[in-house]
Order: C-alpha cells, then sequence, then structure tokens
C-alpha cells in the first residue's frame, strides 16, 4: 500500500554534489561532537551531581539512543515526502540548543531530560542526509560520499575529546556544553541559506515514484532481505563494543592510569579521530573497489575488520599507558571501518521513496542494541565489580563485552555476505 506525496519535490537537480557531501559532513560532524561531549566529562559531571556508574551508562546510552531510535522512524518518513534540507536545519537548531541548557542544570534528572532532547533532534540527520546524497550519487559512486558522511562520527568525537577535555580543565563542565553548543546555531543559518532540495531520485536510472510507502509496508519488504536482517545484527554488535569502550575509554584513563580529563581527552580524540577517519575512508574506498568485481565484499569486508579490532581492543584495556594510544588508534581504525558498507547496502536495497526511512530503521535496530546497550552494561558490570577490583573494575567492565560483541559482529556479517548478490538482485527487479 501507498499514500500520496503530501507536498511536491524541488525540481532542482544539484550542479555541485561535493558541496552537499561538505556541508552535510559538517553538520554531522558537530551533531556527534555534541553527543559525545559527555564521555569526555562524565568523571566531573558523576562528582558533582553523585551519580553511579550505572547511572552514567544509562545517560551517555538509553536516556538518548531510545528517543533517538524511535524519533528516527516519524522523522525519517517526514524526510521522505517533505524538504530535508528544513528538517535538518529545524532539528540542529533545537539540539544546539539543548546542549547549550545541558550546562545549566542542577540535578541528574535535568541532565538526562536535555539528553532525552538531544536524542529526538539528532535523530534527523542521519536519514535525511543519506537520502540527499543517494539522490546525488549513482549506486556504484555511493558508498565512498556515504563513508564520508560516516567519518563525521570519528571527527566529531576527536573535537569533543579534544576540545571538551581542554575546556573542561579552563572553564568547568558547565560552559563547556554551552560553548560546543554554540556552532550548530550558526551552521543552521548556513543551511538554509546556501542548500537546495535535490530532486528525488535524480541518480537513478528511472525516475522516483510519486508515492511513499506505509511503515508496514516498507518493515515488510526490508525483512525479506536476509543479508540486511545480518546487516543490521552485525552493525549492533559492532556498536555495542565501539560505543561501550569509546564512552568509558576517558574514565579508564582517569580511574586506571590517573590522567585528567585534558590529558585523557587530548590524545583519545586525536587517536579515536584519525582511526576512525582512517578507518571509514579507506574501508569505503578498498570496499567500493572490491566489490565492483564482487557484491560480498561489502560485508565481507566489516567481517574482516571487525574481527581485526578485537586484539586492538583487548591491548588498549591491559598494556601499560605508555602503549594505550595506539592500540585505541588500531581499533578506532577497525572497528570503525563498516560504516560505508552499512549505508550503501541499506540504502541500495531500499526503493527511492523509502531510502531515509530504511536508514532510519536499520539505526533504530543497530543504536538500541549497540549505543544504548554498550555503554549501560559497561556502567552495570563495574559498579557490581568494584566491590571486588575497585578502580580496576573498569577495565574487565569493558573488556568482556566489548570483545564478544566484536567477534559475533564479524561472524553476522560474513553469513549476510553470502545472500547480498541475490539481494541486491531482487531488490533491482
Amino acid at each position: 500500500m501507498t499514500t500520496p506525496v503530501a507536498a511536491r519535490d524541488s525540481v532542482h537537480t544539484a550542479a555541485n554534489p561535493t558541496r552537499y557531501v561538505s556541508l552535510l559532513f559538517l553538520v554531522s560532524a558537530v551533531s556527534f561532537m555534541d553527543r559525545q561531549i559527555l564521555a569526555v566529562l562524565l568523571e566531573p559531571i558523576k562528582h558533582e551531581l553523585g551519580a553511579s556508574d550505572t547511572e552514567m551508562g544509562l545517560l551517555t546510552g538509553f536516556a538518548f539512543v531510545l528517543f533517538f531510535a524511535l524519533a528516527s522512524v516519524p522523522i525519517a518518513r517526514a524526510a521522505d515526502r517533505y524538504s530535508r534540507r528544513n528538517i535538518i536545519a529545524v532539528a540542529l537548531t533545537f539540539w544546539s540548543l539543548t546542549t547549550m541548557l545541558s550546562g545549566y542544570v542542577a540535578t541528574f534528572l535535568q541532565l538526562a531530560t536535555g539528553r532525552v532532547g538531544l536524542g529526538v533532534a539528532e535523530a534527523a540527520t542521519a536519514p535525511a542526509s543519506a537520502s540527499i546524497l543517494s539522490d546525488l550519487f549513482p549506486k556504484e559512486r555511493r558508498t565512498v560520499p556515504l563513508a564520508l558522511l560516516g567519518v563525521a562520527a570519528p571527527v566529531g568525537a576527536m573535537l569533543a575529546f579534544t576540545i571538551g577535555g581542554m575546556l573542561n580543565t579552563s572553564i568547568g563542565w558547565r560552559m563547556t556544553f554551552v560553548a560546543l553548543g554554540t556552532p550548530g546555531l550558526f551552521l543552521a543559518v548556513v543551511m538554509l541559506l546556501t542548500v537546495r532540495e535535490p530532486r528525488r531520485g535524480a541518480s537513478d536510472a528511472d525516475p522516483a515514484p510519486v508515492t511513499s510507502y506505509h511503515l508496514s509496508t516498507t518493515i515488510r519488504y526490508l525483512w525479506s532481505f536476509r543479508s540486511l536482517r545480518l546487516l543490521a545484527a552485525g552493525a549492533s554488535l559492532n556498536l555495542f563494543a565501539t560505543s561501550a569502550k569509546l564512552a568509558w575509554s576517558a574514565p579508564f584513563l582517569i580511574r586506571v592510569h590517573n590522567l585528567n580529563t585534558g590529558e585523557a581527552g587530548a590524545w583519545l580524540g586525536i587517536t579515536t579521530g584519525v582511526g576512525g577517519i582512517a578507518g571509514i575512508l579507506l574501508g569505503g574506498l578498498i570496499t567500493q573497489r572490491l566489490a565492483r568485481t564482487d557484491a560480498a565484499w561489502m560485508l565481507r569486508a566489516p567481517a574482516l575488520t571487525s574481527a581485526l579490532a578485537v586484539p586492538f581492543v583487548v591491548l588498549f584495556l591491559t598494556l601499560p599507558a605508555a602503549s594505550a594510544p595506539l592500540m585505541n588508534l588500531g581499533a578506532s581504525f577497525f572497528g570503525g571501518s563498516m560504516t560505508g558498507s552499512v549505508l550503501a547496502v541499506t540504502q541500495t536495497l531500499a526503493k527511492v521513496r523509502m531510502r531515509a526511512l530504511a536508514t532510519a530503521l536499520v539505526s533504530l535496530l543497530v543504536n538500541l542494541i549497540g549505543a544504548g546497550l554498550g555503554p549501560l552494561a559497561v556502567g552495570v558490570s563495574s559498579d557490581l565489580l568494584t566491590p571486588f577490583w575497585g578502580p580496576s573494575s573498569i577495565r574487565f567492565a569493558v573488556l568482556v563485552p566489548a570483545v564478544t560483541a566484536m567477534l559475533g559482529a564479524a561472524f553476522c556479517f560474513n553469513q549476510g555476505a553470502r545472500h547480498l548478490a541475490s539481494d541486491f538482485e531482487r531488490a533491482r527487479g
């Protein structure tokens, strides 16, 4: 079943797709910066508000992710019907203001409420941005621009850790929230003044239909692809491991290796950013080249990189502090390499009028399991293990779930690769 589109699309066809990639990259980078700033500020916030590790794990995980995931579906449906540019600009304004207001909270509940608002607003970014880029680039050239969009995650994390760590030591965690929320307001104005809505399906051989799909129709269609089901499982487990490690890396360094927030933030930001950027870009480029001869590499490559991330995670958590930066670099490189493939496979299997919603549905599942449960599992484990191992409990609380989940991700991606070529053929039919 289908329903008519409520608003007519612009007939504009982008003359310079690179400009769109650049601006959407900046929007996503600001999104991840505002999202990840809590990780480097976790220790001072915890002590001032008197929270436990479980509560802080909830704050970094489900308080944001649950509402991020749930809001992504209705917002993505709107993005498949209305102006994606306007949706992104409004959301960017709202989450920037929410970040700034987080600096004025007096209780844990108020900060949790701010994280809920942040999650709802940031749910607009990925589905609408992926849909726009898929209109601008044909299938055979789609992996790299989507991977570039994914690079925004490590860039945002790098900015959050490095700038946030330094600002916290000089102006405190409250004014750090205010400072990092400000750039998004200026970027929203730039978005409205310089971006035009591209024509739907401009990069596809057939013109976009004038109808959009019901939620139930979209879910049934996407669920019919075995490769996509296994992709979602693999991406969920990969994100579980990477989110658990990312959220608790700064507390680990502060508690176990006695670094301060500035020191922990500086080298975590650099190694997470550089490793993540290189992993996503090289992963996207290499996977796109390999997939020209065998489509299965679009999931076979994430299987390989997920497995390769495991020894680096183990060594990061067990070796002395001097070795930790190099190990974090490797873990970030291999852990984030799946990004371009996950986005490209989802967009290629989805029909033109369900691309934003398809991204949102996969994101809902992946984020609830991965980004929601990962940090919370570590927080709960840390509180349970603290009576036995004291500050070192954080090491084991991260180690076991992260390694187990990453190995599970490798298995799921590899199984999904076996069905990808036939699913692509069916999607074209």
